[in-house]
């Protein structure tokens, strides 16, 4: 399904009791040109469960030099390599030489390939999200949301006051 608004509102309630990381903020998403609902279901989850570690949201690169989602250090060294697409084998050799952690956002049918693919790469951790998830997710798209998260350890509760979605996190993510 493709995405038809040019640019999202959403107002973000954040609360962690474990980390007392408690937070309100605006956010403005601008969907790739042509990218799917999926896809940008899996960009804005990634963010949610890396939100305390304020990553940086990349802008569409068709050459697959940047990743979606990243930290780097004061000299532009990657701390965190986030992407939710299946990379080739040599993005993901030059994604786990440059980064100290590299994480791939994947559904649980592409886990298999991702982990074949990662195999010697001791960098590399997962996190599989389930179609029925996305398709949530999408359903409470909106040009205007307004979303309640809510991180208990590795859990993340999204909801939009009708409908509540549960993100199991990886090990990885669960800081």
């Amino acid at each position: 399904m493709q995405m038809l608004s040019k640019v999202m509102r959403l107002d973000l309630q954040y609360s962690c009791e474990q980390s007392h990381h408690y937070q309100r903020q605006t956010c403005y998403l601008a969907p790739f040109a042509d990218e799917a609902a999926e896809h940008l279901a899996k960009r804005l989850l990634s963010y949610l469960a890396l939100f305390e570690l304020q990553p940086e949201l990349s802008r569409h690169d068709h050459a697959g030099k940047k990743p979606d989602l990243y930290l780097q250090d004061q000299h532009q060294h990657f701390l965190l390599w986030c992407q939710v697409d299946i990379p080739n084998e040599k993005q993901l050799q030059r994604a786990s030489h440059q980064s100290e952690q590299v994480l791939l956002v994947s559904t649980d049918e592409d886990l298999p390939k991702l982990r074949q693919l990662s195999k010697g790469l001791a960098n590399v951790q997962f996190l599989p999200l389930s179609p029925p998830q996305l398709a949530l997710c999408c359903q409470m798209f909106k040009g205007h949301m307004q979303w309640s998260v809510w991180r208990d350890e590795c859990q993340l509760l999204i909801t939009d006051g009708q409908q509540q979605l549960e993100i199991n996190l990886a090990e990885s993510v669960c800081r």
